[in-house]
C-alpha cells in the first residue's frame, strides 16, 4: 500500500466514517508504516509500546474476525481514533487545520533556520544547590544523597531508589526543571513516574517520609502516573490548588502566564482544592471537587468548573504533537513559544478567532507557522528566533 492511501484510510478511521474492510487494512499496515519512520523513534516510549500492544492484542484479533467486532461504544473504539491520530497524523507527519468552512489554502512560504523542535532535556538541582545539566550527564549514577541514589537510565530517564533507612521525616527537596524546549521523565523514590513538559518545573523530597503524605510542588505542567499506596496520600501543589489522590493517572496544566489551571483525570480519583482566604464562606464553585476518569477540573479566579475532558487533547503533548481546539492564536503561540524556544510578539488585533488544528511536536516551527497561516487568521514574520504575529486576511 501506498503511503498517501494508508494517509487516506487512516483518517476516515479517525473520524469514526471508514468500513470494516477499511480498519482491516489500516491495522494491517499500521505496524510497517510507523516503524519505518524516522518520526516514530521521537515518541514517548510508553506511547510506542501501547501502540505495539494494541496491534499485536485485542484489537487485531477483533478486527480480523477471531472475536466479534465491539461496538464503537466500548472502549475499543477511542483506542483505535487514538492510535489512528497519532501515527496517522503525528508519525507520518500529516496534519489538518480547520477553520470555520474556510477550505482554500494561502501559504505563504515561511522559513525560519535553525530552529528544530525540542528535546529530551532537563536541570536536576539538589538540595545542597548543585545543579546537574541531564541532556549532558553520562547514564549511570548521578548523585547519592543521604541514602538516595540518583541515577539515569539507559532510556534517559532519571530515577531515584532508597538505598538506606527510610525516615520518620522526608528528604530535602531536589527540583527538576525543564526549560523551553526541553521534557524530561523521572521516577520518584515511591515509584511515581512524572513526565515534565518544557518550562516546567517540579520540586519533591529525595524521598518521603514512613508517614504522612507524600507532597510535591509543580509548575507548568506534567502528567503523574502516581504509585499506589493507601496509607500515604499523594499531594501536587500548584498555582491556587492542591490536588490529592492514592494511585491514579492525571495531567495538570499549571503554567504561570496561563488564565487558569487544567487538571484532567484518566484513571482513578482525584480531589482538587483551591486554597482560599481562611475564615470566609466558601461559595459552590470554590469547594473541594472529586473528579472522576474522563473529567476536567478548571480552575480560575479560585473557582472551580468541572467539565467533559478531551483526554486526548489533555495528552497530545506527552504523545508527541500539538492539538489545538477552538483555540484563540495568543494561547496557541504561548505552547509554540515553551517548545520551540522562541519569542513570540504581536502586531494588530488577533484574538478574534479560533483555530482547530493537529500537527508534530517534532516538525520545525516553520511547518506549523505555515500551517497557522494557512487559516488566514494570522500571518507571520521571522527574525531569528523572535516570531511578530499579525492578523490574517480573515482577521481584520
Amino acid at each position: 500500500m501506498q503511503k498517501e492511501e494508508f494517509i487516506a484510510i487512516a483518517s476516515k478511521v479517525s473520524e469514526g466514517l471508514a468500513t470494516d474492510q477499511q480498519k482491516q487494512l489500516f491495522l494491517y499496515h499500521l505496524g510497517t508504516f510507523a516503524k519505518e519512520n524516522p518520526e516514530w523513534e521521537k515518541l514517548d516510549l510508553g506511547f510506542r509500546q501501547q501502540i505495539e500492544d494494541e496491534i499485536k492484542s485485542d484489537i487485531r484479533i477483533q478486527v480480523f474476525g477471531e472475536a466479534k467486532w465491539k461496538p464503537k461504544t466500548t472502549r475499543l473504539w477511542p483506542r483505535i481514533v487514538a492510535i489512528a491520530a497519532a501515527v496517522a497524523f503525528i508519525i507520518l507527519g500529516v496534519y489538518f487545520f480547520n477553520y470555520r468552512n474556510d477550505k482554500h489554502l494561502d501559504i505563504d512560504n515561511l522559513v525560519m533556520q535553525g530552529v528544530g523542535p525540542g528535546k529530551n532535556g532537563a536541570t536536576l538541582t539538589l538540595a545542597d544547590g548543585k545543579k546537574i545539566l541531564l541532556s549532558d550527564a553520562v547514564k549511570g549514577q548521578l548523585a547519592n544523597e543521604a541514602g538516595v541514589s540518583i541515577s539515569k537510565t539507559e532510556d534517559g530517564q532519571v530515577v531515584y531508589k532508597v538505598v538506606g533507612v527510610r525516615a520518620n521525616e522526608a528528604g530535602k527537596n531536589n527540583t527538576m526543571t525543564t526549560a523551553r524546549g526541553e521534557q524530561w521523565v523521572l521516577e520518584l523514590p515511591d515509584g511515581t513516574r512524572v513526565w515534565l513538559n518544557s518550562a516546567s518545573s517540579l520540586t519533591y523530597p529525595a524521598f518521603f517520609a514512613k508517614t504522612g503524605s507524600r507532597k510535591v510542588e509543580l509548575t507548568g505542567e506534567a502528567y503523574f502516573a502516581v504509585a499506589k499506596d493507601k496509607l500515604h496520600q499523594f499531594i501536587v501543589k500548584t498555582k491556587g490548588q492542591d490536588v490529592e489522590v492514592l494511585g491514579t493517572h492525571f495531567n495538570i496544566n499549571a503554567y504561570p502566564e496561563e488564565e487558569s489551571v487544567k487538571t484532567t483525570l484518566f484513571e482513578g480519583r482525584v480531589k482538587v482544592s483551591p486554597f482560599y482566604t481562611q475564615g470566609e464562606a466558601l461559595s459552590e464553585g470554590e469547594k473541594a471537587t472529586v473528579l472522576k476518569p474522563g473529567e476536567q477540573s478548571v480552575l480560575a479566579n479560585n473557582t472551580i468548573k468541572v467539565l467533559p475532558a478531551n483526554t486526548e487533547q489533555a495528552l497530545a503533548w506527552k504523545n508527541g504533537y500539538f492539538m489545538f481546539e477552538n483555540e484563540n492564536i495568543k494561547s496557541i503561540m504561548r505552547e509554540v513559544s515553551r517548545w520551540y524556544d522562541v519569542d513570540v510578539i504581536y502586531q494588530g488585533n488577533v484574538e478574534q478567532k479560533t483555530i482547530e488544528g493537529t500537527v508534530s511536536k517534532f516538525k520545525n516551527v516553520s511547518t506549523v507557522l505555515e500551517m497557522l497561516e494557512s487559516t488566514k487568521v494570522v500571518k507571520f514574520k521571522i527574525n531569528g528566533k523572535q516570531i511578530v504575529v499579525m492578523p490574517g486576511k480573515d482577521n481584520n
